[in-house]
């Protein structure tokens, strides 16, 4: 009798062993189902918050990029109106308020209706990143393409808006070549829309395809430039 208890008893303990094995092999598809859609819920919200820390960084650099780009238009407004100073500025560095400004023509840099720079364009190039290694390393430094209003008719490019940014670039691409860090460095282009001549019959004013360089002082916003009107 004794020996036949045991035996059940040791019968009995197997299968309730095997039954807790069981079970936790074989878990609910229901529940599981459930555990993959939380974890992949919680990943989406990381996703999301990710996106929106981007989005909010995206918009105060945009923010802060026209909060110094609006100052700088009514200053350099200021500074064509003084014909000598513009003089001055053609091929070498004048100085404003909050920031130092040069204007290359476009036969310094370019061949006409186009963005890829001449041998002599990069050798006037590398004296502009020397400048700024020596002259301007804590300051961003604005590259502005412009246009005369002669519409694209011959060239690839769709208009002058895409002439003016692909030169910005060319440049900004170049300096960073010639040790200019991407981070100190913005583009920026403006087609025919901020000439330095407005003659409305002549529309290929050579003065007006060129290049402008800003080195500006960090900081300096709206509340730091002089208020003068914008040149439209």
């Amino acid at each position: 009798m004794t020996r036949m208890t045991r035996t059940h008893l040791l019968g009995l303990s197997l299968a309730g062993l095997f039954l807790v094995l069981g079970a936790a092999g074989c878990q609910d598809p229901k529940d599981q189902k459930i555990k993959d859609l939380t974890a992949e819920n919680e990943q989406l919200r990381g996703d999301v918050a990710a996106r929106d820390q981007q989005l909010n960084d995206g918009l105060t650099r945009d923010n802060d990029g026209r909060e110094t780009i609006d100052p700088l238009n009514r200053e350099l407004a200021k500074l064509r109106a003084d014909g000598g100073k513009m003089k001055e500025a053609e091929g070498g560095w004048v100085a404003g308020t909050n920031f130092d400004f040069m204007s290359l023509p476009e036969n310094v840099l370019f061949e006409s209706g186009k963005a890829t720079l001449t041998g002599d364009g990069r050798k006037k190039l590398a004296q502009v990143a020397a400048d700024i290694r020596s002259r301007f390393g804590d300051r961003d430094v604005y590259v502005f393409g412009h246009t005369d209003a002669q519409p694209i008719k011959k060239s690839k490019w769709k208009d002058n808006w895409e002439l003016s940014s692909q030169r910005s670039l060319t440049v900004v691409r170049t300096l960073h070549e010639l040790g200019i860090s991407y981070g100190q460095l913005i583009s920026a282009s403006c087609a025919e829309y901020r000439p330095v001549i407005a003659d409305k019959v002549r529309l290929d004013q050579p003065k007006n395809r060129r290049v402008e360089f800003f080195a500006v002082r960090r900081g300096a916003g709206a509340a730091s430039v002089s208020k003068v009107n914008p040149e439209d």
